[in-house]
């Protein structure tokens, strides 16, 4: 996952910081959300989260930004994910399926049943909820 969101990519679709969205996306190409969507996303490559999403997400690889990576403003996602991997500094606010790895950072805020391959805790997350490891190998 270290290579996940090359944000140096040519093909990526940006929502500014001062944009809201409201409805549903469907993103072929990677996806930053920096502004506010109100509505399902379902991404068929990378996202990064740094603003905030009101509904579901779907994405290959999913990062949900914390202050330090944003300045100063934590990405949130209330609503259920459901991606292969995922990388989370931020605040997830629904349920979370997660076919691979996923890393909440020490900043994260986690708040619904989480489902995963594998996964690894920071110290200083915050989790609250249940947790589902169903690693195969």
């Amino acid at each position: 996952m270290d290579s996940m969101m090359n944000e140096t990519a040519n093909n990526k679709t940006i929502i500014a910081r001062k944009c809201k969205i409201v409805g549903e996306i469907s993103a072929n190409d990677d996806l930053l959300v920096y502004g506010e969507v109100k509505g399902n996303v379902n991404c068929v490559n990378d996202m990064v989260v740094g603003g905030s999403v009101e509904g579901d997400v779907e994405a290959r690889e999913l990062r949900v930004h914390g202050k330090a990576e944003n300045n100063g403003k934590a990405g949130a996602i209330y609503g259920q994910v459901a991606v292969a991997n995922c990388i989370v500094n931020g605040k997830i606010e629904g349920d979370c399926h997660i076919e691979g790895d996923m890393i909440v950072g020490s900043t994260a805020d986690l708040i619904g049943e989480i489902n995963a391959g594998s996964i690894e805790i920071q110290k200083g997350a915050a989790l609250k909820g249940s947790l589902n490891i169903n690693n195969q190998g």
